[in-house]
């Protein structure tokens, strides 16, 4: 569905549901195909009360595809003329003057220049109408070999992530549906070495890596702009880490509950006996006196040194001199960089240090970690509405290139160097910020290889 005509519908969404009648409307979806008997069941078997079925209702027809905007209007015009009027009014019905600007304005910014590939343009943005629904039906459509994804299989994704307890919990399941695959890893035929350094054991078939992927695309009552373009990221990092060999744990739209929950049920399982742990999440966020914030569905706020104290060895032993990835693709500000001229810098030295001393016996709360930030503190990031983030793709190209032979910590580095190409149409550019705890040794991913 066009990116517009989905937030029309859920900007809109309480004056839909006082324009029009939900036994007649999901009567009408299902005669028309736009939802199965069973789609319906599930929004009905969850919530008991008729008003929130109604607006899960709406939620689920604007990721029906590329013709359910159209689809809806019909049954509008037929049944709800006062809802029909609502939807037909205007650009982006439902937004002030100046929210559609900002709209705009945030659309333009996110395309992205490259030197490898023609600039991505907004989906809503800079071409007619025939080319639109061509590049819609190709994000909405896909064939992954000879099987083709649609939007009813989009749907079985969002219905996988919605699966809860018997107490209102969300599962921790592995993610196990086909995503479109963007990028191939290239295999290595033997295990790295290093002369210097250790390096961390990755060549288990069953336990060679797990990664816990949280994705914020959408904000409750909109407290922040929809992440567009951030269901391309999904889909290449869940491609990328399955080719890695790693389980995938992917869950999107979480609030503080919900994450909380999932970390705990993480932490007590099993799957944490494997050789390499990894946490990514996208999001917005902000970096204010010092501390990096991340705003989960529900607009609460997640600290970066919470998530890390989370993980460390004191609060998760059975991660205990397993490397420890930790990757935040979010905002640390928002100021964009535009570049700086060149100035000479003069370097101090801050003191001696004493080598005779026995080296200590007992482990450090942090260490082996490696942590990622898609961009410095005080300074923007950036996402194509077409290709995802930047962080995400450039980690795609340069992981699926080189992983084979080349350790994390340099991977990153390249990736960097990648990043550090694309600008915005404004020449706005974005640059990565790393640091390691205690990340001592080399970590290989060895992809394609395994001894048990």
């Amino acid at each position: 569905m066009n990116q517009l005509d989905r937030q029309r519908i859920l900007r809109n969404s309480d004056q839909l549901i006082q324009n029009t009648n939900y036994a007649v409307l999901k009567n009408e979806c299902y005669q028309r195909r736009m939802l199965s008997e069973g789609m319906i069941s599930l929004i009905e078997d969850r919530y008991l009360d008729e008003a929130t079925r109604h607006k899960k209702l709406f939620e689920k027809i604007t990721k029906r595809g590329p013709t359910a905007f159209q689809t809806l209007l019909d049954i509008c015009q037929v049944n709800f003329p006062a809802a029909y009027k609502l939807l037909k009014g205007g650009p982006a019905a439902g937004l002030n003057q100046s929210q559609n600007l900002a709209v705009g304005q945030h659309e333009t910014f996110n395309s992205t220049f490259h030197p490898n590939r023609r600039r991505a343009v907004s989906a809503n943005y800079g071409e007619s109408s025939s080319q639109l629904a061509i590049q819609q039906q190709k994000l909405e459509r896909f064939s992954i070999g000879s099987r083709s994804i649609s939007a009813e299989d989009e749907d079985v994704k969002n219905n996988n992530q919605e699966i809860e307890t018997t107490d209102g919990k969300m599962r921790l399941v592995e993610y196990t549906e086909p995503v479109q695959e963007m990028y191939k890893v290239e295999l290595t035929t033997r295990p790295q070495r290093s002369r210097l350094l250790e390096v961390y054991p990755m060549t288990s078939t069953s336990h060679r890596g797990v990664i816990f992927i949280v994705n914020i695309i959408r904000y409750k009552n909109n407290t922040h702009p929809t992440r567009n373009g951030a269901e391309v990221d999904r889909d290449n990092l869940v491609s990328l880490f399955r080719q890695l060999g790693f389980k995938v744990f992917y869950y999107e739209d979480l609030t503080n509950e919900d994450f909380q929950w999932l970390v705990k049920e993480l932490k007590n399982s099993p799957h944490l006996s494997a050789e390499c742990f990894a946490f990514y999440i996208l999001a917005h966020g902000n970096h204010n006196k010092g501390w990096d914030k991340i705003y989960l569905h529900e607009n609460s706020i997640l600290y970066v040194h919470d998530i890390l104290k989370l993980f460390n060895n004191e609060n998760c032993p059975k991660l205990i001199n397993r490397p420890k990835l930790f990757f935040f693709s979010i905002c640390r500000g928002d100021k964009a960089d535009f570049g700086q001229y060149r100035s000479d810098a003069n370097t101090e030295r801050d003191g001696m240090i004493n080598r005779n001393k026995e080296p200590p016996t007992n482990m450090p709360t942090y260490a082996d970690m490696y942590i990622c930030f898609s961009t410095v503190p005080g300074f923007s990031a950036h996402r194509d509405t077409n290709h995802g983030s930047w962080l995400v793709e450039s980690m795609c190209q340069v992981w699926t290139k080189h992983a084979h032979d080349t350790d994390v910590e340099q991977l990153m580095k390249l990736v960097g160097a990648e990043m550090a190409r694309y600008r915005t149409e404004n020449f706005g550019m974005q640059t990565l910020a790393s640091e390691q705890f205690g990340f001592y040794k080399l970590l290989y991913l060895n992809p394609g290889y395994s001894v048990e």
